[in-house]
């Protein structure tokens, strides 16, 4: 059998030792959570073209997070392939004039961004490729799983930097079992997972550093190891974690260097260790808001003057506060209701004078709200292109704001603990959960406009946002109630002020 030839020498497991189990590894559904530059996008590649030979599927789909790294791809990875194994993997592929539509023997492999849901429409295939999950639509990844709905085989690939906790590849991580290559110690047979015990895996010894055992401080050699899973009995999905720690290509003084030395610990532990991370002041956790709880119940009314917050989805998620004069507002109700009809009775139970609802999905439903309390109730749009102080528009009864900063403006109360909550119950909780599932994340641009992770330097554009991890509506009703807690503190409604 003729050996593949990557980038002019002949693919060998040498020095990627802990890349043997996976290539070997036939488990339908595979997650592999990763730092940069370890060989898993080669590796994804081979499978896709191994599986449209051998296999007799129909076809396969190799998803980007946009259209122009999917040309990239295929023009140079697929293109060199073909030209440095010209009597293998060259006589597999036919030409079809197309950088985004590969024949192989009788199969096809799609090469295809993720932007767009046009280019998964009405494609049969038998195998899924997400390359760089983290950068793609949850509706395309939705769609391109449909896909296979008529598939015999099933078989899904995912692959990612992380980026953000409990969110895209790390998620989908989770709910595997969670392979972790451990380096067995050649003194006392100890197995260390340098994942989990950096930094102190990296131990400094005269002028260098070592990869160090655990248990007795001996070097460690990252070829000699074993892949572990956390969680053995889960068999359903299949997860890798990889990371530079156990790279041969990637001093582990220059790890450590750079760790001491960042001012991008997310940058640091998504592309070099290969775990998700965000910094402590962009996410709330759960005891930040429980801190918050006072010893006073859930209130059924209050005399006012109130404000407050209301988010749309299944159902309507409600946040109502009151004038402190000793912190910036006290939350005096939290619920969530079913009908319009019950924030009529709310508006006059807590005497609102001002409410701020989203103004989405339900559009007539909110605005016959407003028109129903006209003054006291305004639609809320998010504009991007918003930036300082709240658009109120009395006539149209909508508010428009931008986006992270109003979100900036609630997560800035929260964690200087300018917000009273009431006891902490189910409610509470809930909307604690609601709170800590939004984290703050750095996004930045390619020169077309497409969400990137890694760019060339100079080009496009960066920007914060809130992302959403889990359910979200009391963060948004939450953001909202702050929206009118300010009008009515600049109002004549107000006996203290708010900021």
């Amino acid at each position: 059998m003729k050996v593949i030839i990557l980038d002019g020498d002949p693919f060998s497991y040498e020095r990627h030792e802990y890349l043997i189990q996976p290539y070997h590894d036939d488990h339908p559904f595979q997650v592999e959570l990763k730092a940069a530059q370890l060989g898993l996008t080669t590796r994804a590649m081979l499978k896709a073209l191994y599986c449209c030979r051998y296999m007799k599927f129909r076809g396969a789909l190799y998803l980007f997070p946009s259209k122009t790294d999917a040309i990239d791809f295929s023009k140079s990875r697929i293109s060199n392939l073909i030209d440095e194994n010209p009597d293998t993997i060259g006589k597999w592929l036919k030409s079809t004039d197309s950088a985004g539509l590969k024949k192989v023997w009788n199969s096809y492999l799609y090469i295809r961004g993720m932007q767009s849901s046009v280019g998964l429409k009405t494609i049969p295939v038998d195998l899924v490729v997400f390359d760089e999950l983290d950068e793609a639509k949850q509706s395309s990844v939705d769609m391109a799983m449909e896909r296979m709905g008529h598939s015999e085989h099933r078989l899904v690939l995912m692959l990612s930097n992380p980026t953000l906790p409990d969110y895209g590849i790390d998620k989908a991580f989770q709910f595997t079992d969670q392979n972790y290559w451990l380096l067995k110690c050649p003194a006392c047979n100890h197995y260390t997972n340098m994942v989990d015990t950096f930094p102190d895996c990296l131990k400094e010894v005269g002028n260098g550093v070592i990869r160090a055992c655990e248990r007795c401080g001996a070097e460690l050699n990252p070829s000699v190891g074993e892949w572990v899973p956390k969680h053995p009995t889960v068999k359903e999905k299949r997860g890798y974690q990889y990371s530079q720690l156990f790279s041969y290509y990637v001093r582990p003084c220059d790890i450590l260097h750079q760790f001491r030395t960042t001012d991008n610990l997310q940058d640091f532990f998504n592309l070099k260790i290969g775990v998700a991370y965000v910094e402590a002041e962009n996410r709330l956790t759960l005891e930040e808001v429980y801190a918050l709880c006072s010893d006073v119940p859930n209130a059924d009314s209050d005399p006012g003057p109130s404000f407050m917050g209301v988010d749309q989805g299944k159902d309507l998620h409600v946040v109502i506060g009151r004038p402190d004069p000793t912190v910036s507002c006290r939350v005096v109700h939290v619920g969530v209701y079913k009908d319009w009809e019950d924030l009529n009775l709310l508006m006059n139970r807590f005497h609102v004078a001002r409410c701020v609802v989203d103004a989405l999905p339900e559009t007539r439903n909110a605005r016959a709200f407003a028109k129903e309390f006209r003054g006291r109730v305004f639609l809320s749009f998010y504009n991007k292109h918003q930036k300082g102080m709240y658009a109120w528009n009395e006539k149209n009864l909508i508010v428009q704001s931008n986006r992270t900063e109003s979100m900036d403006a609630s997560h800035g109360k929260i964690r200087k603990g300018m917000i009273v909550l009431p006891r902490r119950c189910n409610v509470i909780e809930e909307f604690s959960i609601h709170l800590h599932n939004v984290a703050k994340k750095l996004v930045e641009e390619d020169e077309e406009g497409n969400v990137r992770k890694k760019k060339k330097p100079g080009t496009g554009s960066k920007y914060y946002e809130y992302v959403k991890l889990g359910p979200d509506h009391f963060r948004h009703a939450l953001n909202y109630m702050v929206m009118a807690g300010g009008f009515v503190a600049d109002s004549a409604f107000a006996g203290a002020d708010m900021d």
